[in-house]
């Protein structure tokens, strides 16, 4: 099995357009055409983490943050992200990274966040717009399956967890063919009218181009007559953050003592509430401080998340519990699903976690 094999997998459940604007998910270097020796997991990628690799004989190692998320215009060794390539690079490593893509999609990181502390009804916090297009075409009603068909197959008319999903109108489609056309059903310069289907189906906006390829390589007309529509949806199921309910109200001592105990830290940052029994809770694993005006708006008895500023707490005291518990104590646990993931692959080679990655951080 090739290393891009393991990619598509991953990809398929974890899209990279689900990434926000800023990251930068997906291969960070390497050639994914090799052959796979094993994967290696981790939270950061390091030099250490490539040499653990090596050394268990693995050629892949997928992480939650990428390497390369700023601009970058040399790879030489001297800092963390040079070293980390330089490694990567000379020993055929291939460094991928599955961060927002993987922090917004059903469950991923923001979920297992929420089942850890049990939280019940989640949604999520902050969905992704404008992340769609609408497809609107007409073809001869004879032909309209086996068009949506090659559509479907590219990734069209996919609604949470539902697929094939269009909505057709029949009616009667008119046009007259030039002296140069080459028409599908008619003659030249008659006017013609034929059955035809009026089709509409909804695709992730990145795949755009290959939508109008296979829309041109299925369609019997010379001339598709096609619209594509942008489209101001929110995606409900995916997106950063996640709010829920907690099985039943706890006092805020309480609830602030059951986070410590279920995600195994000693310590949290945190600024009063306005009420003195949590029960609707707001999160975002990693860096949330942008989410906080979300978790309000959804009036969260309190918000969990990490790298929360001074400010940021003033903006919220006594209107919201606001817990900063750290940006790698937050979402370390993605890494459980990764593995869990390569797991159900049932890949010939080995996986495992990263035994020399650590909290950098310290406290005393």
């Amino acid at each position: 099995m090739l290393i891009q094999d393991v990619i598509t997998q991953l990809e398929q459940k974890y899209p990279l357009s689900w990434q926000e604007d800023f990251d930068n998910s997906g291969i960070q270097c390497g050639d994914a055409r090799q052959e796979l020796t094993g994967i290696v997991v981790c939270f950061d990628p390091s030099t250490s983490v490539v040499k653990e690799a090596i050394k268990q004989g693995a050629n892949l190692v997928i992480s939650h943050h990428p390497v390369l998320i700023q601009g970058i215009k040399k790879i030489i060794p001297g800092s963390l992200s040079g070293n980390t390539l330089c490694a990567a690079l000379s020993s055929g490593v291939v460094l991928y990274a599955m961060h927002t893509n993987m922090d917004s999609a059903p469950n991923g990181g923001n979920d297992l966040f929420a089942q850890k502390i049990g939280l019940t009804r989640c949604s999520v916090l902050s969905p992704q717009e404008n992340r769609y297009r609408k497809l609107v075409f007409f073809v001869h009603a004879d032909y309209a399956a086996p068009l949506k068909n090659a559509l479907f197959d590219m990734g069209c008319g996919m609604l949470g967890a539902y697929d094939h999903c269009s909505y057709s109108m029949t009616g009667e489609g008119c046009f007259r063919p030039s002296s140069e056309a080459n028409p599908f059903v008619g003659e030249k310069l008659q006017e013609t009218r034929v059955n035809e289907e009026k089709i509409e189906m909804i695709f992730p906006a990145v795949i755009q181009r290959k939508v109008v390829e296979t829309l041109f390589k299925y369609h019997p007309y010379e001339e598709p007559a096609f619209d594509l529509v942008p489209l101001l949806n929110t995606d409900r199921h995916v997106g950063l953050g996640r709010v829920g309910y907690l099985p039943a109200p706890m006092p805020e001592d309480k609830f602030l003592s059951m986070l410590k105990d279920k995600l195994n830290i000693n310590q949290l940052r945190y600024t009063c509430g306005a009420k003195d029994m949590i029960s609707k809770v707001a999160l975002c694993g990693g860096g949330g401080a942008s989410l906080l005006k979300a978790a309000l708006s959804e009036n969260a008895d309190a918000y969990i998340t990490g790298d929360l500023k001074y400010h940021d707490f003033l903006d919220a005291t006594h209107r919201m519990l606001v817990v900063d518990m750290g940006h790698f104590e937050s979402e370390h646990f993605i890494r459980e699903i990764i593995i869990q993931e390569i797991k159900n692959m049932n890949l010939p080679v080995s996986c495992q976690i990263a035994k020399t990655e650590e909290m950098k951080i310290k406290y005393i």
